[in-house]
């Protein structure tokens, strides 16, 4: 009778501490799930932020170079562009030249090319190896 109390308290602590360890495990898994979230939403609230001011800046220049450049062609375009595109690039400008651009057209054309490069300039562009950062972003690694 000695051995089966031996042997059975023996076997106790080990199949105790197996549950104790899962316990542990899914705690520190529930830890770093909140961290992630946390940080996802800060990284979330920080790009919303970044975004807003970019847009606050263009605004602003685009109605001050609207109010200076209003109803004057700024560029010529080397061809007669597509019926659809004319329209954009024709607005607010008198005379049937359609290679005439106006500053809507080339401000238009000159944001989006300018606009990342103003995050990073005012300090607002995520890290280069952050998810997202792209027009591609990166595959999700394979788990075992």
């Amino acid at each position: 009778m000695k051995t089966d109390n031996s042997s059975s308290s023996s076997a106790t602590p080990s199949s105790s501490s197996k549950p104790l360890l899962k316990k542990s495990k899914t705690k520190k898994i529930d830890r770093v799930e909140s961290s992630l979230k946390e940080s996802s939403r800060d990284l979330s609230l920080f790009k919303f932020k970044s975004g807003a001011v970019v847009a606050v800046v263009l605004f602003v220049v685009f109605g001050f170079l609207n109010s200076l450049f209003e109803g004057k062609a700024v560029a010529k375009i080397p061809f007669v562009p597509i019926r659809l595109v004319q329209k954009m690039s024709h607005q607010g400008l008198q005379g049937e030249d359609m290679t005439d651009c106006s500053m809507a057209f080339l401000y238009f054309l000159c944001s989006i090319s300018i606009r990342t490069n103003l995050q990073k300039f005012l300090g607002f562009s995520p890290p280069r190896g952050a998810a997202g950062g792209g027009l591609f972003p990166m595959p999700a690694p394979k788990t075992n």
